[in-house]
């Protein structure tokens, strides 16, 4: 099945419903107006959640030990969170070197390993929010036994959205500010 069918089902029913609802109400070709402009509202948000997919979530003792932020021996820690209400329910796809590890949503983190040296974050939205919203990159450095923090916002802007990367050097407040959020898993774990 496309992926963008169940959005244009979910259109279709939500058009007849409301088409049938309004009937009651209204007579003459009105109810039909309102039925055609919730389908085509209902398809338009499943089309842009139609990006996302499934993530394993980490929970109890394993969220404990990543909040730590210690990277292995010889490695370092890449911490990405994602926070705000503007697409918060569009999953967001992260990669780093052009790897991806990662989707979230809007409050979530993942935490992955890395080598040491300088490396490129990159994102993107799937589904139909993807050609809404310009890609994103973050070019970064971090040291071995080093934490790199970062946060990703999603901007407005008049024809296509952005995506805007809040760097956080301080281990202890990055620490404070996901230990709130559900974390996700990164797959793999280490680039």
């Amino acid at each position: 099945m496309s992926r963008y069918a169940r959005a244009i089902v979910a259109g279709l029913i939500a058009a007849v419903v409301m088409s049938f609802l309004m009937t009651f109400v209204f007579g003459g070709a009105t109810p039909y107006i309102y039925g055609l402009f919730t389908g085509v509202f209902v398809a338009y948000i499943f089309g842009n959640l139609a990006g996302n997919r499934k993530v394993a979530t980490v929970e109890g003792g394993e969220k404990d030990a990543a909040l730590k932020l210690q990277p292995p021996p010889g490695k370092a820690l890449l911490v990405v969170f994602r926070e705000g209400f503007v697409a918060k329910l569009a999953g967001l796809n992260i990669a780093v070197d052009g790897k991806e590890f990662a989707q979230l949503t809007a409050p979530k983190f993942t935490v992955l390993t890395l080598a040491p040296g300088a490396h490129r974050l990159t994102c993107a939205f799937g589904g139909l929010a993807g050609p809404q919203s310009k890609p994103g990159t973050y070019d970064f450095q971090v040291a071995e036994g080093g934490v790199a923090a970062v946060g990703i916002g999603v901007t407005m802007g008049l024809v296509q959205g952005g995506l805007a990367f809040i760097p956080i050097s301080d281990v202890d407040a990055a620490r404070a500010k996901v230990s709130r959020m559900p974390m996700v898993k990164a797959q793999p774990a280490e680039i």
